[in-house]
């Protein structure tokens, strides 16, 4: 315990000494996240479209050591979804398009009952009832790394089983933005990409911007990482043909700045129907953003327009606070990435509030396991635990992602005591046991990992990936 009071009094003190001007405690805090949580990337924050800060921290390229820049190019992933939903309402307002218009109006031949109850507002506002990846069982491992036709990818989700009726509720399904890229393609005849340079980027002038494709030379890309216990891997590749028009974006901090201009501006698109991009749906989802009001303090609050981003090796964030002006972007090629945490720090101190910094638990019981051994990482966490969980802030999370970790090292023993200790802090949590049934049959105890996953369901039975473990 005295190792992480240690740690918060040395940030504390870091931030103080820093200085009173906004700029100077942004690019202390900034500092902060890279030293002590590893973040790695670019954050920028715009008010009214002049740049207050900008800052790259960490490395695009770790092999290489070339820096992280406003000018860099990062994958965005489902910040990409902002531009389809332009493109789409851009289609509309030229009476191409209708957003009531079923599927089938588009793609006669899309299967039923699915092409005649789902409707373009459907998929732009996630409530068509369709899956997200998990809707196919281990979707990434079997059609990740492939390169698709667009029509092939449609095809292999397109009559996939309704959760639930169109209209009734809010799930996310990046299925639903990768068939309005299609839909798309379909009424203009030309490619998404050529279509997103016409409407949108080359208008706009942002040409660093444009549709992820690894086999094309693209100056200033940054390379994505996954941050593994203590250091950096090179990230799982992925084949962005598995995510037109849903989040196969690349783009600077600087170029994004002239698309939150365009909006504010109305410069695409008339507001009648802009401002349906920002009109809040189920769970306050617009299309292509959230949208909504959040706290800045106990007694005042902000609206905001927001979205994330995370595909392999990359995580994001973009936050419009219209009422004010500013646009706030953290751009990460690490995953995981502290973009929330960052972000809403960001916002504090535009605002005048005092940061709220607690350093990554998981990191460091793996930077103690690394250098001190896992009897010490065990006791660290230990400690940590006592008392009140949810008054102290402590969860199944940080135990979580170190089993995760190092099960893909295959450092199973270790992965097994972590595990183990998660189910003495949480004995009652259905999760910690499912953990440490995968802990046990990645160490080739198919037999104890039965039983943990047995004892989850008896906790909860119908914990679903425990049923799924078990091939239920």
């Amino acid at each position: 315990m005295k190792r992480l009071i240690f740690i918060i009094a040395a940030i504390l003190f870091a931030f103080q000494v820093s200085g009173n001007e906004p700029v100077k405690k942004l690019d202390s805090l900034m500092n902060l996240f890279h030293d002590h949580n590893n973040f790695s990337g670019s954050v920028l924050v715009a008010q009214n479209g002049e740049i207050l800060f900008s800052g790259g921290y960490g490395y695009a390229n770790i092999e290489h050591h070339i820096v992280n820049s406003e000018q860099m190019k990062y994958r965005v992933a489902s910040i990409s979804k902002q531009f389809t939903s332009m493109l789409i309402l851009q289609k509309v307002s030229e009476g191409k398009m209708k957003l009531d218009a079923p599927i089938r109006d588009y793609i006669p031949d899309y299967p039923a009952p699915q092409g005649d109850v789902i409707t373009i507002h459907h998929l732009m506002s996630h409530t068509s009832g369709m899956p997200h990846y998990a809707g196919i069982p281990n979707f990434f491992n079997l059609y990740g790394r492939q390169l698709f036709e667009h029509r092939d990818f449609v095809e292999l989700f397109w009559d996939l089983d309704l959760m639930w009726e169109p209209g009734a509720r809010y799930s996310y399904s990046s299925f639903g933005y990768y068939l309005l890229g299609y839909i798309l393609e379909e009424v203009s005849k030309k490619r998404f990409a050529d279509l997103l340079d016409e409407k949108i980027l080359h208008p706009l002038g942002m040409y660093e911007s444009g549709i992820e494709d690894h086999r094309k030379i693209i100056r200033n890309r940054a390379s994505g990482y996954d941050f593994i216990l203590n250091g950096f891997i090179r990230a799982e590749f992925r084949d962005l043909s598995t995510a037109l028009a849903t989040g196969d974006m690349y783009t600077t901090p600087l170029d994004m700045v002239l698309w939150d201009e365009a909006l504010s501006n109305y410069t695409l698109l008339e507001k009648q129907y802009q401002d349906l991009i920002f009109k809040p749906n189920l769970n306050g989802y617009g299309y292509g953003w959230n949208v909504g009001y959040r706290k800045v303090n106990e007694n005042d609050s902000i609206y905001y327009n927001q979205h994330t981003g995370g595909t392999n090796g990359f995580t994001s964030i973009g936050t419009r606070l219209p009422e004010d002006g500013y646009y706030i972007l953290v751009f990460c090629n690490t995953r995981p990435g502290e973009i929330r945490s960052v972000e809403q720090n960001i916002v504090r101190v535009l605002y005048g509030e005092e940061i709220q910094f607690t350093p990554s638990v998981s990191i460091a019981a793996s930077r103690i396991m690394e250098t001190e051994g896992l009897q010490q990482s065990l006791d660290f966490l230990k400690e940590l635990s006592r008392g009140n969980h949810q008054q102290n802030g402590f969860n199944l999370q940080p135990i979580s992602s170190i089993v995760s970790d190092l099960i893909s090292l295959r450092r199973t023993y270790e992965a097994t005591a972590f595990a183990q200790l998660g189910t003495e802090i949480f004995p009652e949590s259905a999760q910690a046991h499912m953990l440490l049934g995968d802990a046990f049959r990645a160490d080739g105890q198919e037999e104890e990992a039965i039983k943990s996953y047995a004892r989850a369901l008896l906790i909860n039975p119908s914990h679903r990936q425990s049923l799924l473990r078990l091939g239920r």
